[in-house]
């Protein structure tokens, strides 16, 4: 699958003994000549977390699996999250969501999980990695359960939304955090090294996400 102009990806090999996030930057200074990375994190200040961009009108994300460090960057926008499984991880069908809605047209349309072709393995591997880029870019990460995120199907690509709260508790839209955690994404599907799938997703327009029930 092709990613929409403006958007670039890459990976390469991690060296035995080097720094995966060293070849990561390296990655991403190739994607964004000139510019400059950061990361601070939130919690504790140290130099780890999402990366910040300065010197370029774009967002990046980055992401590890079996000796590769995988990176993206999304020029004009403000977030884009990446992530790269390999298709035999194990285990996933007890942290991926058990069903997601298709909303663009306001009904709630269930598909499975295992929809894409490749077998069952493959299918719960790009599951899997859709939801992550999803968190990557909502910019909460693992604070989020994944559960929350719900994924649909949309021709050739699949939009994404993260539900405030689980199902059956209380939503005030008041709490910024909660609302802004209920934004749409867009995100494709591509095949990474050998043996690995990667989904990249993006803010999607407003109108593609229908508001909560």
């Amino acid at each position: 699958m092709t990613l929409p102009t403006g958007i670039r990806l890459a990976w390469r090999e991690v060296p035995a003994g080097a720094a995966r996030r060293d070849v990561s930057r390296g990655l991403l200074a190739e994607l964004l000549p000139g510019a400059r990375f950061c990361s601070r994190c939130p919690a504790c200040g140290g130099d780890h977390g999402r990366i910040h961009v300065e010197g370029a009108d774009a967002a990046v994300s980055v992401s590890y699996v079996e000796g590769w460090a995988v990176a993206v960057a999304a020029q004009g926008l403000e977030r884009v999250g990446v992530d790269a499984v390999p298709v035999d991880a194990g285990g996933l069908e007890r942290v991926l969501p058990a069903e997601a809605y298709l909303w663009p047209t306001g009904v709630a349309e269930r598909i499975t999980r295992a929809s894409p072709a490749g077998g069952p393995d493959r299918a719960q591997a790009r599951a899997w990695a859709r939801v992550e880029a999803v968190l990557k870019a909502d910019g909460r990460g693992i604070v989020v359960d994944p559960q929350q995120v719900e994924v649909a199907l949309d021709g050739t690509t699949w939009l994404a939304r993260v539900r405030p709260v689980p199902r059956g508790q209380a939503w005030s839209r008041s709490d910024d955090e909660l609302v802004a955690g209920a934004r749409g994404w867009r995100g494709w599907d591509l095949d990474g090294p050998d043996g690995v799938v990667l989904a990249v997703a993006t803010p999607a327009p407003a109108e593609t996400v229908a508001a909560d029930a």
